[in-house]
């Protein structure tokens, strides 16, 4: 059965090139591409999809797309305990009549546009941490999880990615393609089910990390009182541009804005005709009399889909570039385009609120205006039903949330020169034990834990950490080998038993090093296995034959296979 699909609100065609057409240019020479369009209907979001679907994990490995505030072990724990008191409310007496649950069927969790698949693995790994405390029900489990992206790329990765295996041997999670836009049904490609408004027996959770930013906008003013729709004409300064569905034009095109006079009664028609309300407020504010307004009407239509297949029972937790206030609206001027990559646009969420509010729903916001936003919106249930989940996001994100971890974490690294062991500890602890701040910190803590520097019990509970820094470690980036540094952290501590299993791990996640060999043969060394000593040597030299350290090492084997030997053992770094 193929996908159902949500009716678009009109027909947006595909770009193909200038063909035989005679080019267009604007008054300073560049090239016209696309001349005065709605901006939901422009070309640009073609080429949005373009390049997910043809870099795939390697928008995030190669470093292509920036992703650390929103896939650390600081931001899983804040949503697990969030997501984990929904779960209670949920499964409460009272949550059971007023959200119609049934307790023979999971919770299910979704993660739009989940990508490279490491949030949904932390989230997981945060939720398994609390099953002491999870609800009864009739299920192991009461909730499963689901990855979702558009591209079938990120979804083979998943599938073969080793630190998700076991969540898959569980049953605790599956997959499905699904477009954030237009599908109105998940299909599951694990179990073969098919959730759509007659198979959802619970309401589902829903969470979005930078999606609605990369989705569709419409773009107004409000001049004088009066709205006007946003235009856009898109020009390259090059002098031709054969192929329109080319991604490569993210980084070259630029934008040129012109406005009209439209009417807020009637902009919107067909499904999307229940967004004209939220114009409308807007118009009739005095305090946006002159002001800038995106409409976020991809995501809204995502928002709307879900509605409909939860048939009113949403969990929706988003974390987003966003405004949350009308405040932040105020004022005359262009839409502004961020190039990252990819490209994306702030998210009003305060339009996202009134959707809500409109059918009977809430909404929680974290509440500075500056930084990365964080809103859960909630159907189905009133707001005192909601309780736990309202108690988790204000004790979990409200004071201290994912930028201020970001923005500490960062600091730290940048502007303490000589941080003490305690601070860089008490940091790794903060973050939850994450795999990207210890690798950020690495050298200090090699540097620092191994002997004479640290004590014992320093070193015991540094040994702690890293279990649990490992526990949570997703290998994503061959560039960045935490098992490889975690190998070199515990030869710090002459603890060459441990050492060597990581140094294994890394071969398997990060693949064949001369070092990562070479490092093992001194710890086969130490531990008195010489004969392996020398393999690893001769495997090192030959993946880098002028490998120099390893070559002296080899030699020293082969000639005292049955004694000590006097190296020094230092260790070797990549």
């Amino acid at each position: 059965m193929a996908n159902a699909r949500a009716q678009s609100a009109a027909s947006i065609p595909t770009p193909t090139g200038l063909g035989a057409q005679k080019p267009k240019y604007t008054p300073h020479g560049a090239l016209v591409l696309e001349d005065q369009s709605r901006l939901s209907h422009s070309m640009i979001w073609n080429w949005m999809r373009a390049f997910y679907d043809q870099n795939g994990i390697g928008a995030w490995s190669n470093g292509i797309v920036p992703n650390f505030v929103t896939t650390n072990c600081c931001i899983a724990k804040m949503y697990a305990n969030v997501l984990f008191g929904f779960l209670k409310d949920v499964l409460s007496p009272k949550g059971q009549a007023a959200f119609r649950a049934d307790l023979s069927e999971p919770i299910y969790i979704m993660e739009l546009g989940a990508g490279h698949g490491k949030f949904s693995f932390l989230m997981m790994k945060q939720l398994l941490k609390m099953k002491e405390f999870f609800p009864k029900t009739e299920a192991k489990f009461p909730f499963k999880f689901i990855m979702t992206d558009f591209t079938e790329n990120n979804i083979k990765f998943w599938r073969n990615h080793t630190s998700l295996k076991p969540f898959i041997e569980k049953g605790l999670v599956d997959f499905a393609k699904f477009d954030a836009e237009h599908d109105l049904e998940i299909r599951l490609i694990l179990s073969g089910k098919t959730l759509d408004k007659h198979t959802v027996k619970n309401p589902m959770i829903v969470v979005a990390n930078y999606i609605f930013d990369t989705l569709r906008h419409e773009a107004f003013r409000i001049y004088e009182g009066k709205l006007q729709e946003a235009l856009i004409t898109v020009t390259s300064e090059r002098d031709a541009e054969p192929d329109l569905n080319d991604p490569g034009l993210i980084r070259r095109f630029r934008p040129k804005w012109t406005y009209r006079n439209v009417s807020h009664e009637d902009y919107f028609t067909g499904r999307q005709a229940d967004l004209n309300p939220i114009l409308a407020r807007m118009v009739k504010r005095k305090t946006l009399r002159n002001s800038s307004i995106l409409i976020p009407v991809g995501g809204l239509n995502c928002l709307r889909n879900l509605i409909e297949l939860t048939n009113g029972r949403l969990f929706f937790l988003s974390g987003d570039k966003a405004y949350n206030h009308e405040s932040e609206m105020k004022g005359l001027r262009d839409p502004h385009i961020a190039i990252h990559g990819s490209f994306s646009m702030m998210v009003n969420y305060d339009a996202v609120r009134h959707y809500f509010e409109s059918r009977g729903g809430f909404s929680i916001h974290t509440p500075y205006q500056d930084g990365f936003k964080v809103a859960a919106f909630v159907l189905g249930a009133r707001k005192a039903l909601v309780s736990e989940a309202r108690l988790a996001f204000m004790q979990s994100l409200k004071s201290f949330g994912p930028d201020n971890f970001s923005t500490l974490q960062r600091g730290i690294k940048d502007m303490v020169q000589n941080p003490s062991l305690k601070l860089v500890l008490s940091l790794l602890r903060l973050s939850g034990y994450d795999s990207d701040v210890f690798y950020k910190f690495k050298q200090f803590l090699i540097d620092k834990v191994g002997h004479p520097y640290a004590s014992e019990k320093v070193q015991q509970d540094v040994r702690k950490d890293i279990a649990e820094i490992y526990d949570c470690y997703y290998p994503l980036s061959k560039s960045k080998d935490v098992a490889f540094e975690i190998g070199r952290l515990f030869m710090s501590m002459k603890d060459y038993k441990s050492a060597m299993e990581y140094f294994v791990d890394s071969l398997r996640d990060c693949g064949e090093h001369h070092v990562t060999h070479y490092n093992l043969g001194i710890c086969h060394y130490y531990v008195g296995d010489f004969a392996s000593a020398l393999s690893s040597f001769n495997m090192s030299i030959e993946i880098k034959p002028d490998y120099h350290e390893a070559r002296e090492w080899r030699n020293r084997m082969a000639h005292k296979l049955n004694t000590m030997g006097n190296g020094s053992g230092a260790v070797a770094r990549k």
